[in-house]
């Protein structure tokens, strides 16, 4: 068998090199335009940047150094010579021996990646880009943190200026309703006493007229009788006294509404406190009356007449009050608001039902977030319910149950346990 000459066995191996360097990931070349345009790749390149060798779209880049170093110096031939890293800038990089040819507007990219150094480089790469990788997922989980506690801080920052507000609001109306009692009670005493002496009066001209028609004299009399009719006695006595009467009625629910006001400020009762619920509910009710009937609202209550609960009273009126106005601004003029409480054998719940616009289910999980209202800007702080919810589930330790169907109505339940 004839042995092949050593030219044709040089050309083969030429062709067996040329073939591995296509098949292998050893070698790796590639050609670039000036925008950075991949235009020719060898399979090894392919691999390195990411992309198929039909299509020619790599993933990966340059990262150090970038492509575009390569054309600072306005010079051809060689313009790099060293360590080139390919990747995503996440978590994948390739660390190559590499020469960078530059020939007009053409870049040729030569790299080795069968070095074994250059293997414990890529290690101590990957490994720098992991320990990057952990440290950026570390800070973005401290943000994440930094951000809630601003957001809470935020919050806490509004609640104390809110219950600020509320404690000095809380010390004006007992303020407003201590100084109201003296006179109030100056005026009712003054109305009994002017009822007595009005009666006392009337009851003096009736006696003279008898007095005179007793005597017989006939012209006095007949000048008593014009006097009686020219000055109308018998429709004053009768005015006079239906004005007393009323006016004692208008000072009785004046004395109501004050006593409404010094309880549902409750500063002498800040602490845990067995108290009437009812009581409670009916001085938070008189505070919203004046909304009520301006809106001609029907307002109706179920519920007992007394209930004994252990809360924070002025904290408990409060959120009542709160859904309440919430209640009151989502119904129409003639709308309804039930308010019902119901005792179970753990707990009592009181129940805030209107038939008002009712809420979006989109929103319907976002009530209770601080500064969130649907309010227009200017008209609600987002506060209301916020702090209902911190009364109800963190004071309290109860619960709060929403249910809503967009233009039918809102149900809103706060249960209470009976002993916190």
């Amino acid at each position: 068998m004839e042995q092949p000459s050593e030219n044709n066995l040089i050309s083969e191996w030429a062709g067996l090199i040329c073939d591995l360097s296509q098949q292998g990931q050893s070698v790796a070349i590639g050609v670039f335009n000036t925008e950075g345009q991949l235009l020719e790749a060898n399979p090894a390149m392919c691999y390195f940047l990411d992309t198929e060798p039909s299509e020619l779209k790599p993933k990966n880049l340059f990262i150090n150094p970038e492509f575009s170093t390569f054309f600072i110096e306005k010079k051809e031939g060689i313009v790099f010579e060293g360590l080139l890293t390919i990747g995503n800038y996440n978590d994948l990089s390739y660390v190559l021996s590499a020469k960078v040819f530059r020939r007009n507007d053409l870049i040729m990219v030569y790299a080795e990646a069968d070095v074994a150094h250059l293997f414990e480089e890529n290690n101590k790469m990957s490994t720098l880009n992991q320990e990057v990788n952990n440290l950026q997922r570390q800070l973005i989980k401290e943000k994440k943190n930094l951000q809630n506690t601003l957001s809470e801080l935020k919050e806490t920052q509004q609640m104390l200026i809110h219950s600020e507000k509320m404690n000095a609001m809380g010390k004006l109306v007992a303020g407003v309703a201590h100084e109201l009692n003296n006179p109030i009670a100056f005026v009712y005493s003054n109305l009994f006493s002017l009822e007595k002496y009005i009666a006392e009066v009337f009851d003096a001209i009736r006696q003279i007229e008898q007095g005179i028609e007793s005597v017989g004299n006939q012209e006095l009399s007949e000048i008593v009788a014009q006097l009686r009719e020219k000055n109308d006695l018998d429709y004053l006595e009768e005015d006079i006294s239906d004005m007393t009467k009323e006016s004692k009625v208008g000072i009785e629910r004046v004395k109501t509404i004050v006593e409404d006001l010094r309880r549902f400020s409750r500063l002498d009762e800040s602490d845990i406190k067995q108290v009437d619920l009812i009581e409670n509910i009916r001085s938070t009710e008189s505070i919203v009356r004046a909304e009520i009937a301006q809106k001609n609202i029907q307002y109706q209550y179920i519920g007992p007449s007394q209930l004994q609960l252990e809360c924070y009273p002025g904290q408990l009126n409060q959120a009542i009050l709160n859904v309440l106005i919430n209640a009151i601004d989502a119904v129409q003029p003639g709308g309804l608001i039930s308010l019902i409480v119901t005792e179970d054998k753990d707990k009592i719940s009181i129940e805030v039902t209107d038939n008002g616009c009712g809420i979006q289910e989109e929103i319907k999980n976002r009530i209770f977030e601080p500064f969130f209202t649907t309010k227009p800007v200017g008209s609600g702080t987002g506060l209301g319910l916020s702090i209902t919810y911190k009364i109800i589930h963190d004071l309290h330790k109860g619960s709060i149950e929403v249910d809503s169907v967009l233009q039918h109505g809102t149900k809103i339940k706060l249960s209470i346990p009976k002993i916190i």
